[in-house]
């Protein structure tokens, strides 16, 4: 290799500068002045006067450019510090000295001990300012300078995967300035350039992808996320709780259908029955939810449909569940259902009272009066853990100077009671009973919530109880009491309002009421309800 001097100066302080003719990276080298050897690789000390010429390649040494095949790293020799100006290169140039050509360098003489580079890639400029470009063959240095080492660019979206959820990117790893583009299933087409995006239903069933692309070095990173889903929502989600329910008005005996399909969802919806208030739910009872549904109604559990005919009067809370398998939605539902026009009174007539049933524990009997007069006779035990027994037909008996309690209510075809609670005491408005036979003394029990009659003479009494304009009458048997019976004086008959404080539907009406307490005159007397013929032949059928 031959190096031209341009002026000659002192050896220990000599400054080259060179350029490779590869298209590597050079870094800074520094070691004694040295001379290129061209095809070993190793710089060793030179001497020479300053050479004008293009600029060189090369690394610690005397002047020439050295084109090589390796990457020029800092290098550290024991001689003076020669230092090269910018160069380039295919590769990383070690040693200072490559297998390539020299072109004409300019610098001083440099003399110095042999140095070595490094062959790792160093970034470091050279001395003079400019960057030091790779050499041409790989090598060693004895003290490497440190490498700088740069983390990875990450990408996370944050936020659900969920219409009307806005996503946000988080980002770690780019210095510099970067730009957003959020696309869907891979399209080209950005939906924002903005940090964030917020999901619409546009969105439902894909996959939305955010990239992020570094603008200083055109690397791009990404992330994605799940399907995008819509939570399930009623339309009055805003507005609807089991204080203010969706509420509904039907009729007894009428067809009823009523669709409760969400307004938002994604998926496949099912529907389901819950419970208005499942805190007050014993878990114990066996109940479940579609209990609280009108007797007769169902719902469908795809399409949401509530529907059928119910012979039930009354109000009804429950909630409509609807599901996606990502999220659930609650409709609080109350449905009245009105009953049908009066069609006669139900009746009921006991021979004892409650004292006599539950405290002192004695047999009892008493019969229920149908609106068209039909009578079904119940026997229950002294033992109030046995059965009661059912009789139908039979008429109300007592002995003579006894009392019979009475209590009744007008009703529709269906059993339903036709009157409706007073809105400040809940309670229902009383039955006029009178009676043919003047001598009967009727009176109102308040505490068997029920008409008293007491019979001073033995004969066939009829009993007649009305309400909203309908009535029943029925007839009772007084026999003739021993002679030691006292006689009770004469009253003039009156016509007594029955109370009845229950609020709930009477038992008439279907519902087995009967499993709750011993026997119909039970409810009764505790002012709880009625218990229908219906309801006690379908007990009896059960057995």
């Amino acid at each position: 290799m031959t190096a031209t001097s341009a002026s000659a100066v002192e050896p220990e302080q000599t400054t080259t500068t060179q350029v490779d003719s590869s298209a590597g990276t050079d870094t800074t080298g520094t070691g004694s002045a040295g001379t290129d050897s061209g095809t070993t690789g190793s710089d060793t000390t030179g001497t020479g006067s300053t050479g004008t010429g293009s600029t060189g390649t090369g690394s610690t040494g005397t002047g020439s450019t050295g084109t090589g095949s390796g990457t020029d790293t800092t290098g550290t020799g024991s001689g003076s510090t020669d230092t090269g100006s910018t160069g380039t290169g295919s590769g990383t140039d070690t040693t200072g000295s490559g297998s390539g050509t020299d072109t004409t360098g300019s610098g001083s003489t440099g003399t110095g001990s042999t140095g070595t580079d490094t062959g790792s890639t160093d970034q470091t400029p050279a001395a003079g300012g400019a960057t030091a470009p790779a050499g041409t063959t790989p090598g060693t240095s004895t003290t490497p300078d440190a490498v700088q080492v740069t983390a990875a660019n990450t990408v996370k979206i944050v936020g659900d995967a969920t219409v009307g959820t806005t996503l946000r990117a988080e980002t770690t790893g780019f210095a510099g300035p970067h730009t957003y583009a959020w696309t869907r299933d891979g399209d080209l087409t950005v939906l924002s350039s903005d940090e964030s995006y917020t999901l619409t239903t546009d969105d439902i069933d894909h996959v939305v992808t955010l990239t992020v692309t570094d603008s200083g070095t055109s690397t791009s990173t990404s992330a994605s996320t799940a399907k995008v889903t819509e939570d399930v929502a009623f339309a009055d989600a805003d507005s609807n709780s089991a204080d203010s329910p969706s509420t509904f008005t039907e009729k007894a005996g009428v067809a009823y259908s009523h669709a409760f399909t969400v307004a938002a969802g994604s998926g496949t919806v099912t529907y389901s029955i819950g419970y208005s208030y499942p805190d007050e739910v014993d878990p114990e009872d066996g109940s479940t939810p579609e209990d609280y549904l009108p007797d007769g109604v169902s719902l469908d559990p795809k399409t949401g449909v509530l529907s059928g005919t119910t012979l039930t009067s009354g109000p009804y809370d429950f909630t409509v569940v609807a599901s996606n398998g990502t999220s659930t939605a609650t409709e609080y539902v109350e449905i009245t259902v009105n009953p049908d026009a009066a069609v006669g009174v139900f009746a009921y007539a006991s021979d004892a009272t409650s004292e006599d049933i539950f405290n002192e524990k004695k047999p009892s009997t008493g019969w229920i009066i149908e609106p068209d007069g039909t009578i079904t006779t119940i026997h229950q035990p002294a033992d109030l853990d046995a059965e009661p027994t059912f009789e139908d037909g039979g008429q109300p008996t007592v002995k003579q100077g006894q009392s019979l309690w009475v209590q009744g209510f007008a009703v529709d075809q269906y059993g339903n009671s036709t009157q409706d609670s007073d809105e400040e005491t809940g309670e229902l408005p009383r039955p006029v009973v009178t009676s043919d036979v003047a001598t009967d003394q009727i009176a109102w029990d308040d505490d068997e919530y029920a008409v008293r009659i007491t019979f001073p003479h033995a004969s066939t009494h009829h009993i007649t109880v009305a309400q909203d304009t309908v009535s029943v009458t029925f007839p009772v048997t007084v026999v003739p009491a021993a002679a030691t019976v006292a006689v009770v004086t004469p009253v003039a008959p009156a016509a007594v309002p029955v109370q009845h404080t229950a609020t709930g539907r009477l038992a008439y009406t279907g519902t087995d009421s009967t499993s709750a307490l011993p026997w119909a005159l039970g409810l009764v007397l505790a002012g709880v309800g009625l218990i229908g013929a219906r309801s006690l032949r379908r007990r009896r059928a059960q057995r």
